[in-house]
């Protein structure tokens, strides 16, 4: 026959409260967990979650990586219709589009949510050994999520000195 001991823990308590908010005047008791409940007073923040059908960060860069195959060349405008806004698809349409070497690879994307049906991303866009900067909004429309604004940034060419002093 088997008998067992109990041996007593050792105190593993996180702290019952955080710096940036109002602290119990009373000690916690011992064993026994303290709930973070909020005190008398104090104003609770609910952060808004985005809706079930808002694109996460992997469908977004897929979007953003359509788009750039568009204007770099690899893919026709054609195919980017149904997720552009009309006034950018024409403005893709007439911009001289050739293809860079190495084409156009989003790296990170970020995501904010300024508004219910409102998706706007950041990215870094690798092209060759460059770092190209992309700011895109997206917003919810009946026919699904539509592309509004895209930006991408590229640094400013350098001038040569010898052709300024000419």
């Amino acid at each position: 026959m088997r008998s067992y001991v109990l041996r007593r823990l050792k105190p593993c308590e996180p702290p019952y409260r955080v710096a940036d908010r109002l602290v119990h005047r009373v000690a916690p008791p011992d064993n026994q967990l303290v709930l973070d409940l909020p005190l008398f007073g104090e104003e609770i923040v609910v952060e808004p979650r985005p809706r079930p059908d808002t694109p996460d960060r992997r469908q977004v860069g897929r979007l953003l990586t359509t788009i750039l195959e568009a204007c770099d060349g690899r893919r026709p405008a054609s195919q980017v219709r149904p997720i552009l806004d009309p006034a950018l698809h024409s403005a893709l349409l007439d911009s001289g589009r050739r293809r860079p070497p190495g084409g156009y690879r989003p790296r990170s994307v970020h995501l904010s949510h300024p508004a219910d049906g409102v998706v706007e991303a950041c990215a870094t866009v690798e092209q060759n050994d460059r770092c190209l900067a992309l700011a895109a909004r997206f917003e919810r429309t009946p026919s699904g999520w539509v592309c509004t604004r895209f930006n991408l940034l590229k640094p400013p060419r350098r001038v040569s000195s010898l052709r300024v002093a000419a």
